[in-house]
């Protein structure tokens, strides 16, 4: 029993040993904000909220900052949709706590918050089930990802523009915001993607 106990203490420190986020009534949060993971992709399809022609990118999908939500966040309606979630198109602001999970990524070089549009779905399979396959809604998570989250974001990086920020994979703060940035798609080219209309 000790050695068990023992384990799981060592595989929680791995774990959550850098992270800055706090649990609070069963939250990850900094700052009184709720804390997520990210990681980042490079990807050539339209998405699953439809922002390309046939199967490909429309060129801001793929060089402004963009980002595939968790199943739970993607669709909080909680009907698992895998196209046209409810939070497409919508944007977040992610603030960097300094934090990252060990092994998975780095400190970033900067607190500075950046503003991404969801734009696709980090699904809750292979290979990403260890980061997307929260269940629950935000705020009511049954089961959070590997890493303690109770949301995950995917940032494009397909013209290396989360690696010019400095962000390896960096624990965040999150919040929902109106969708003004730099580098952030504006609103009238969300309403080029197919699940707007």
């Amino acid at each position: 029993m000790i050695r068990l106990l023992i384990l799981l203490a060592v595989f929680t420190a791995s774990c959550y040993g850098n992270s800055k986020c706090n649990m609070q009534n069963g939250v990850r949060v900094h700052n009184n904000k709720r804390c997520a993971s990210t990681t980042h992709y490079y990807d050539s399809h339209k998405g699953a909220c439809g922002c390309g022609h046939d199967d490909s990118q429309f060129s801001w999908n793929h060089d402004h900052l963009v980002v595939a939500a968790s199943q739970n966040l993607f669709d909080p309606s909680g009907s698992k949709k895998d196209w046209c979630g409810g939070s497409c198109g919508k944007c977040v602001r992610l603030t960097p706590t300094g934090g990252f999970v060990e092994g998975r990524g780095t400190a970033p070089k900067s607190l500075t918050p950046h503003t991404f549009m969801i734009t696709n779905l980090c699904p809750p399979w292979a290979p990403n089930q260890d980061w997307c396959a929260q269940t629950g809604t935000p705020g009511h998570t049954v089961h959070p990802n590997k890493y303690g989250y109770e949301v995950h974001f995917d940032l494009e990086n397909g013209a290396s523009q989360v690696s010019r920020l400095g962000w390896d994979n960096p624990e965040v703060t999150w919040e929902f915001v109106s969708c003004n940035g730099q580098n952030t798609p504006a609103v009238n080219l969300w309403h080029q993607c197919e699940c707007s209309h």
